[in-house]
């Protein structure tokens, strides 16, 4: 598991509209997490948590934080 795979996938989030809409419309987390692993990522909610902190901008961080905090993932 890895701080720069968690990085990655929210870089590639933005970027991969595929990758984002799978993600995003997934039934419930577990098969989010599925897709995620599937994608080639590999960390846990703790590094996800962290990359958000220190990766995204201010707009990006509340988007993801509301997720996070919705047990989302």
């Amino acid at each position: 598991m890895s701080q720069n795979s968690a990085v990655a996938f929210l870089q590639q989030m933005k970027s991969d509209n595929e990758l984002s809409d799978k993600v995003n419309n997934a039934e419930n987390k577990e098969v989010r997490w599925e897709i995620i692993k599937n994608a080639g990522f590999d960390f846990t909610r703790e590094e996800l948590d962290h990359a958000t902190i220190t990766e995204l901008n201010h707009f990006e961080r509340w988007s993801w934080e509301a997720r996070l905090l919705a047990d989302w993932l």
